[in-house]
C-alpha cells in the first residue's frame, strides 16, 4: 500500500517534509503572489464552466507553490479549493476537459499529502477522467492525458490492473510524437527511459532539450509556470548521469 500512496503524486513531482523556515516562507509568497493576482482575473469571467476550470488551475499551482517548499499542511487548503472549483465546473460540463484535467491534478496530490486509503481509488478515478479527456480532444495540455496516464501506468503496480511499462511508453511516446518540443513531454519519456534502464535514449532527448534553450524560449500558455520545475528536473537527470562516469 506504501507504494500505492507514492504513486498517487505522478500529477506532481514533489516531495514533502513537515517544517517550513522564514526562507521557504517567502519563495512560498513569491511563487504565490502572481497566481492570486490570476484569480481575481478569473472570477471576472462570464461562463462559469470556464471560470470554476481556471480557479481549479490556479488553485492547484498555488498549492504546489507550497509543496515545493516542504509545505504540504500549507498546500492542502489550496487543492482542496482547486477540487472544489473543478466540480463545480463539472456540474455545468460533466465532460469539460480542464475541468476534468485540473480535478485530476488537484485530488491526485490531496490523495498523496493525506495518505488514506481512497489512494487506490483516486488512482482509478483519474484514470477514467483521463481516458475521457483523450477521446474528447487528445491534444489537450499538449496531450497532457496521455502524458499522465503514461506515469500512472508506468508507477502503478500490475496487481491493481492498472501498471503496465508497454501501456505507459506507448502512452509517453504518443504525446512525445504529437508535441515533441513541449518540455514537459520530452522530460517525462526522458525520466520513463532513465527508470527503465535505457540512460541513452534518455540523453537524447534531455540533452538537446537542455542546449536548444527551448524550456525557455518556448511558450507552453498556461503551462509556462512550470518552466522552473522542468529545468530542475532535466538537470538533475544531466546531474545524475556525471555521477555514474
Amino acid at each position: 500500500m506504501k507504494y500505492i500512496f507514492g504513486l498517487v503524486s505522478v500529477v506532481c513531482h514533489f516531495v514533502w517534509g513537515n517544517q517550513v523556515n522564514p526562507t521557504q516562507q517567502s519563495q512560498i509568497e513569491i511563487c504565490q503572489k502572481p497566481l492570486i493576482a490570476e484569480i481575481s482575473k478569473a472570477e471576472r469571467l462570464i461562463d462559469r464552466t470556464a471560470k470554476e476550470a481556471e480557479k481549479a488551475r490556479l488553485n492547484f499551482y498555488i498549492g504546489r507553490c507550497a509543496f515545493a517548499q516542504n509545505e504540504s499542511e500549507g498546500s492542502i487548503p489550496y487543492f482542496e479549493r482547486g477540487q472544489e472549483n473543478a466540480e463545480k465546473a463539472l456540474e455545468s460540463e460533466p465532460e469539460d476537459v480542464s475541468a476534468l484535467f485540473w480535478w485530476g491534478a488537484n485530488r491526485g496530490v490531496l490523495a498523496d499529502i493525506k495518505r488514506n486509503l481512497s489512494a487506490l481509488k483516486a488512482i482509478k478515478d483519474i484514470e477514467e477522467k483521463l481516458i475521457v479527456i483523450r477521446s474528447k480532444n487528445p491534444d489537450f495540455a499538449f496531450s497532457g492525458a496521455d502524458r499522465v496516464l503514461g506515469k500512472i501506468y508506468h508507477k502503478a503496480p500490475g496487481f491493481i490492473s492498472i501498471g503496465s511499462t508497454s501501456k505507459a511508453e506507448e502512452c509517453l511516446k504518443r504525446a512525445f510524437e504529437k508535441f515533441p518540443k513541449f518540455p514537459g513531454n520530452v522530460i517525462t519519456l526522458a525520466e520513463f527511459y532513465e527508470e527503465e534502464g535505457k540512460t541513452e535514449e534518455a540523453k537524447k532527448l534531455i540533452l538537446p532539450l537542455l542546449a536548444s534553450h527551448q524550456i525557455q524560449k518556448g511558450d507552453y500558455g498556461s503551462f509556462n509556470v512550470e518552466k522552473w520545475e522542468w529545468e530542475k528536473l532535466a538537470n538533475q537527470l544531466v546531474q545524475k548521469w556525471g555521477d555514474k562516469k
